[in-house]
């Protein structure tokens, strides 16, 4: 298997050895640049200082013979092998026995004798076993004397220089060499530890897939790999939540489906069989009836829900007036707030914009809301429902005084499994989803919903809906 150790090992060396390439190629032709050139004009120093010199002293005039006497002079300060060549073509140098060299054979030097007539100084880097064993640098020189020009050509063989630029090579390669060999067993440490964590996280993901949801990533590390630890954490704390939710809901919900099918099973079975007289059936049809309503809405709920989470949930957006809205809701609870004793106040804006969204959705958020607040609120307590314009929105307040719910309640108060027994009340009619069909219904609308509880308000839901798009002038 091609771990990650393997996989970056291989892209370093390799690109290791083509940077080597590359390196080495390059530092050697800077080098040979640099040092030919220097040398060039460290030649073009010495012989421009020779050609003063002699000057100076042959008073601007010297025979061929004296001259070739002071090439010989020159041959040993420079260390180098000297042509002399006169206009009429002549040539002269410091070889023992010298032939004579054809220019129609090496043109390049023809080339180069004609340059350097011109007074210009010429430089090149050759190598021919004919005329040399070695690579050679030929620096070309207008030697002047008098009113005499003479082409002169400075042959220095560069063992020096290739030796130099080797030596550079040989320490610039075990300096690569040593830093390859360092960087390969960082990665190799780095790579390992990393593999290792990685197959951490791997083992943990299996051990999750088998339902598992306690397990737990300690990665101490802030780069993109902990943040991964870390979300997968998260990851599994919510699943192992949602699955402890889940038990709950499906223990409560079992209970709640139990307790009206054996009412309605018991009271059948006695109407059936004579244990219920005729005169008491009416009562308990109607008893098995309100038992069947209470069945149908919490299947219907929990079908909305599912419809709500997976999108599929079609509003029909229409302007409609939120305050009539919401006193249609009220009067459903009439009863309840007078049975209660309950204290009501409702402080409606008096603002002419229409409200904009799903009329029955938007009414089952309400609906929700005031029975959520008059199963909690206290014998004798408050319900306050306000409403207010800002800017394009409308903001939706419905409060009851009553217990106050810790941080940890408010947290999981959407959740739909967690919440089956907190939402029901005393009455235990209701089915638990009623505040988690009220959140998808404003997501839905994509508005937002708060929950608030202090002891000073009790617990109050604030939401908001827009207003109409297109108002009235």
């Amino acid at each position: 298997m091609k771990t990650i150790f393997h996989k970056f090992a291989f892209i370093y060396i390799l690109i290791f050895l083509i940077s080597f390439i590359l390196i080495i190629i390059g530092v050697r032709t800077v080098l040979d640049i640099y040092f030919v050139r220097q040398q060039t004009d460290s030649i073009v120093e010495r012989v421009s200082n020779y050609e003063a010199l002699v000057n100076n002293r042959y008073l601007n005039a010297i025979n061929l013979t004296v001259l070739q006497e002071q090439l010989m002079l020159l041959d040993g300060y420079t260390g180098a092998d000297i042509w002399l060549f006169t206009e009429t073509g002549e040539m002269y140098s410091t070889q023992d026995n010298p032939e004579p060299i054809d220019l129609a054979k090496y043109p390049e030097i023809g080339s180069d004798i004609n340059t350097v007539f011109t007074g210009k100084t010429t430089s090149r880097e050759v190598y021919d076993e004919n005329l040399y064993s070695d690579r050679t640098l030929r620096v070309g020189y207008p030697f002047t004397i008098g009113e005499t020009r003479y082409a002169m050509f400075i042959n220095v063989p560069m063992p020096e220089i290739e030796d130099m630029i080797s030596k550079v090579s040989v320490i610039i390669f075990f300096s690569l060499s040593i830093s390859g060999i360092l960087a390969v067993i960082l990665i190799f440490l780095i790579t390992r530890r990393m593999g290792y964590e990685i197959q951490v996280i791997n083992d943990a993901a299996k051990y999750i897939s088998e339902g598992n949801f306690d397990k737990k990533i300690i990665i101490n590390r802030k780069d993109e790999l902990g943040e991964l630890a870390t979300s997968f954490n998260l990851m599994a704390d919510e699943l192992n939540q949602q699955e402890k939710t889940k038990r709950m809901f499906i223990s409560s919900l079992s209970h709640d489906l139990r307790t009206p099918l054996t009412n309605i099973k018991g009271y059948t079975r006695g109407m059936l069989d004579g244990t219920i007289e005729a005169d008491k059936q009416e009562r308990y049809l109607k008893i098995v009836l309100s038992e069947s309503d209470r069945l149908i809405k919490m299947i219907n709920d929990l079908l909305d829900l599912s419809k709500m989470e997976s999108g599929a949930l079609v509003l029909n957006k229409t302007d409609f007036d939120l305050s009539e809205m919401i006193l249609n809701v009220l009067d459903s609870f009439e009863q309840v707030i007078v049975n209660k004793h309950i204290k009501l106040t409702v402080d409606l804006s008096h603002e002419r914009a229409l409200a904009h969204g799903d009329v029955a959705s938007m009414q089952r958020v309400v609906f929700n809301l005031v029975d959520n607040a008059t199963k909690f609120v206290e014998e004798g307590g408050s319900i306050s429902i306000r409403t207010e314009l800002k800017g394009d929105k409308y903001y939706v307040g419905i409060s009851n005084t009553g217990r106050v719910l810790s941080e940890e309640e408010l947290k999981v108060i959407w959740d739909r499994f967690s919440k089956l027994d907190k939402s029901r009340g005393l009455e235990k009619k209701s089915s638990g989803l009623g505040l988690s069909i009220v959140k998808e219904i404003i997501k839905a609308h994509h508005e937002q919903i708060e929950v608030y509880s202090t002891e000073e308000i009790g617990v109050a839901f604030i939401f908001t809906i827009s207003t109409q798009i297109f108002k009235a002038q």
